[in-house]
């Protein structure tokens, strides 16, 4: 994987390490890697912390968000948010390249420092989130014994394109687990996967942008790790046309998949058909929203990138 900025060794600020060592210690980690997402980031804190409140409010949990510089008033906005006065919330920028990965990192960096039982991250863009997303993602891994919890979704036809049309397939294929959601964006892990996470020399590669996710579910199953999915129902955010980030998300995504392949060759080349994953969490099936797409601009950017690069 390509190295693409200066080297971090921490991930965290000064003043977000200060507030851990307030902190000192918790059993549950929640993380809510965040970009301009003021119009959606309350909602999901507030939704997490009265999912806490219901399921886990014996447990000391911490809110960890980690905001990419936004400029718009988003870290304001969850500063403002009150959560339940027994739960505690740090809202962070985080150091690094930009990208979600570089997120993921503070939020394995805190899970590690806090010493936590167990850790989730949720997106910041979510309109669908529920305070049962926090029972059904941390539940199997507090009280099953998992380590690691892939989200199960109803998702509109036209969405997830990257994951229904490569991701989903090639990981079936590879490592022989049916896991539906390798990238889908809410996992849960124990807190010992967190810290073998933020030990990977991998934060100033590709990863640490929109690789992050396959990178995780990957790792997860090459070294062993105890993996079940969780269903979610329906997962709608912010309405997004996909010809607008698709194209620096599938390079990069599927860059790390394939670099992953070449690493991990012998476990993959001894594979023989594939296995369902265990599921928890919600049993009926959710109709998601639909999701309109500007077919016109696809074929035009389609286009436009067999002009620049018709060889690809």
């Amino acid at each position: 994987m390509r190295d693409i900025s200066m080297k971090y060794d921490s991930a965290l600020r000064a003043y977000t390490v200060k507030r851990i060592e307030e902190i000192e210690s918790a059993d549950i980690l929640v993380g809510i890697p965040c970009y301009y997402n003021e119009n959606t980031v309350k909602h999901v804190i507030q939704m997490v912390t009265h999912g806490l409140s219901k399921h886990n409010n014996d447990k000391r949990c911490v809110i960890f968000v980690a905001d990419g510089g936004s400029t718009d008033d988003t870290r304001e906005v969850a500063k403002e948010f009150e959560i339940k006065p027994w739960q505690e919330k740090i809202v962070s920028i985080y150091r690094g390249p930009a990208g979600k990965g570089s997120a993921f990192r503070s939020i394995f960096e805190a899970a590690k420092r806090l010493k936590v039982e167990a850790c989730m991250v949720v997106d910041s863009d979510l309109r669908s989130i529920t305070g049962e997303w926090v029972k059904y993602l941390l539940e199997p891994v507090l009280e099953e014994g998992y380590q690691y919890v892939s989200p199960v979704y109803s998702r509109y036809k036209y969405d997830g394109t990257i994951t229904n049309n490569i991701v989903y397939n090639l990981t079936r294929a590879l490592y022989g687990l049916r896991i539906r959601q390798p990238i889908g964006g809410d996992f849960a892990f124990a807190g010992d996967l967190a810290a073998y996470y933020m030990d990977q020399d991998v934060w100033d590669t590709d990863v640490a942008r929109f690789g992050i996710d396959i990178w995780m579910t990957t790792n997860a199953i090459t070294n062993n790790f105890k993996i079940c999915q969780s269903n979610l129902g329906a997962k709608v955010h912010d309405a997004k046309d996909p010809a607008e980030s698709l194209g620096p998300m599938f390079r990069q995504v599927v860059h790390t998949l394939f670099v992953l392949m070449e690493q991990n060759e012998t476990h993959w080349k001894s594979v023989k058909g594939s296995q369902s994953v265990p599921l928890f969490g919600l049993k009926e099936v959710h109709e998601p929203e639909p999701i309109g797409v500007d077919l016109g601009r696809l074929v035009a950017e389609y286009k436009t990138g067999f002009r620049e690069d018709p060889e690809t």
